[in-house]
């Protein structure tokens, strides 16, 4: 039991070391101040600057509350899922779209892909995407959901140097 409450803390611990990390690079993404993420959570400016340094650990409240400001899941915010390596996801979000666009039938041919927002690759990319890899050999490995007679996981490496 000890044990279990030992690796409990410590992925809480990664989980707000992503949080701190994730929210300091939305609000830059957005271009928004710090002092005014902090006025519309309804906080101080310096517990605000603890919450991206990683010093305080925010309540479940204001966890949500960012969520809903920038428009972006909780899963977003904590790094789970697809959303760990978010940051290089947005870097190559022009190929990655591209490639699921040969490899899954749906309505993501018929979009602009230039025109899809971030905000709407948080919504979007979970639903096809069990996670994308970026390998140091210069590759991209793209994992799909793909719907058949039972939902399997295909993958896409796609070479970076052609990107």
């Amino acid at each position: 039991m000890r044990r279990n409450l030992k690796e409990a803390r410590q992925k809480a611990d990664m989980t707000l070391m992503v949080f701190n990390k994730q929210l300091k690079f939305l609000r830059k993404r957005f271009k928004i101040t710090q002092k005014s993420v902090a006025e519309h959570l309804g906080i101080t400016l310096r517990t605000y600057q603890r919450y991206e340094e990683g010093t305080i650990e925010p309540p479940l409240t204001t966890i949500l509350s960012v969520a809903e400001y920038f428009d972006v899941s909780t899963d977003c915010l904590l790094g789970n899922g697809i959303f760990s390596n978010w940051e290089e996801i947005v870097t190559y979000k022009d190929i990655i779209l591209k490639a699921l666009t040969k490899e899954i039938p749906c309505p993501l041919e018929k979009w602009d892909l230039n025109s899809i927002s971030e905000r709407q690759l948080t919504r979007i990319l979970p639903s096809v995407l069990a996670k994308v890899v970026f390998n140091e050999s210069n590759n991209i490995s793209i994992f799909l959901f793909i719907p058949q007679s039972e939902w399997s996981v295909k993958v896409l490496v796609i070479e970076r140097e052609k990107i």
